[in-house]
């Protein structure tokens, strides 16, 4: 009787791991590569560094990837020898060589981390054996009589880094992540390896929404204003007419709300991981209903996390609008239900807005949208050191850029 079950365990185990197999296989292999299909040895399952990453050497990034898919993309990419696998964002890297490096791994909450040796090359079909050269990666072709051919999959060589790029789609050619090798317009057009990118991206790819990284466990849409003569700004608020209410509480102003094509608060959370390295600059653009406009710049522009209210930090004003922010240095953010202001009343209750509020403004950008000359003192949209306390602004742009 022991042995009759012994037997059926192991008839049950070979099921199993045979429907296993086919699926592991349908997930990695194209239906059309019998080698990948049938590969010699579809057992050896590789070793997974939970929890870690490399930096270093990034020459791939994909996306949309299962863990095998990463897998088998590592073995068709020349010179990769690791994958970084992020589950929850179904996102591959694939590495290159860093056994020269001292500490090649870091703790990565949510990563994997395998080297491509613990893993069966036969996954890779009939590019097991590839030789594609630096920069290329191999993919299947029945008409060559290898049965593969080799294109480009990265760059071969390693660029001066863009810091003012940060607007684009960063996934693409890559010799080494974060160097701003190639950039993804929003029209699909894929910039190749030049030492000019930056200029090629802005002008090629225009003022829109893009997905920013600023960190790799952090992404969110922004609007990247493209198309003046100082190009790469980072739109953080917009008002164009009062069908957006922004009289709103914490935690709306903290997220962030509207539409990023016309009225929005891009939100102080995210303000702050953007400008969190530090050496940014501002740009508030305003408008009345005249038409005539006016604009101020601040070569400092700083906000805290939400452990110190988002504190502003602004300084260097340069423009034609007047300084009306530099009363507000060092003031926290305050809503209608977080007074944070030094005012004994609430000033974002008050001036039915939300704002780095003192005692209580020179400028009030989110306050009620009103229309033009006002007989209350300090109500609507306000930037006091151009129109005075009685007119509200018809337009505003706040915008942030990198030094």
């Amino acid at each position: 009787m022991d042995i009759s079950v012994a037997l059926l365990s192991i008839v049950l185990f070979i099921l199993i791991s045979y429907e296993h197999c086919e699926a592991f296989l349908e997930d990695v292999c194209d239906k059309d590569d019998v080698e990948c299909q049938h590969p010699n040895d579809s057992t050896v399952r590789g070793h997974l560094q939970h929890g870690k990453s490399s930096r270093k050497n990034v020459i791939r990034r994909i996306r949309n990837m299962s863990l095998l898919q990463c897998v088998k993309e590592c073995f068709l990419t020349s010179e990769c020898i690791a994958i970084n696998y992020r589950k929850n964002w179904k996102l591959c890297d694939a590495v290159g060589d860093i056994s020269d490096n001292d500490q090649p791994l870091v703790h990565e909450d949510g990563c994997i981390y395998s080297e491509i040796s613990t893993w069966s090359k036969s996954f890779a079909g009939v590019c097991a054996d590839h030789n594609c050269a630096t920069g290329k990666k191999c993919v299947k072709d029945r008409d060559s009589n290898r049965g593969f051919t080799c294109i480009s999959a990265y760059c071969k060589a390693s660029l001066p880094e863009i810091q003012d790029a940060v607007c684009t789609e960063t996934f693409g050619l890559y010799k080494n992540l974060g160097t701003g090798i190639s950039f993804e317009c929003k029209d699909g057009l894929v910039l190749p390896c030049t030492h000019h990118v930056t200029v090629l991206v802005y002008r090629r790819c225009g003022s829109g929404v893009y997905t920013i990284y600023p960190s790799t466990s952090i992404k969110f849409d922004v609007y990247c204003e493209m198309d003046t003569e100082d190009v790469g700004w980072t739109v953080i608020q917009r008002r164009l007419d009062g069908s957006t209410d922004f009289y709103r509480g914490w935690t709306a102003y903290e997220e962030g709300f509207g539409n990023l094509t016309h009225n929005f608060w891009l939100g102080n959370a995210k303000i702050h991981k953007i400008v969190a390295p530090g050496n940014y600059q501002l740009r508030v653009e305003l408008e009345d209903f005249e038409g005539n406009t006016a604009w101020a710049e601040y070569t400092r522009f700083f906000i805290g996390d939400a452990s110190t209210n988002y504190r502003l930090e602004i300084s260097g004003y340069k423009g034609t609008a007047g300084d009306s922010l530099a009363y507000h240095n060092g003031q926290m953010f305050s809503t209608y239900d977080r007074d944070n202001d030094i005012d004994p009343e609430s000033c974002a209750v008050k001036y039915k807005g939300a704002w780095w509020y003192q005692v209580c403004h020179y400028s009030n950008l989110n306050g009620a949208y009103l229309s033009g000359r006002i007989t209350s003192f300090a109500d609507g949209v306000i930037w006091y050191e151009w129109k005075g306390h009685h007119y509200s602004l018809k337009s505003t742009r706040l915008m942030i850029k990198k030094l």
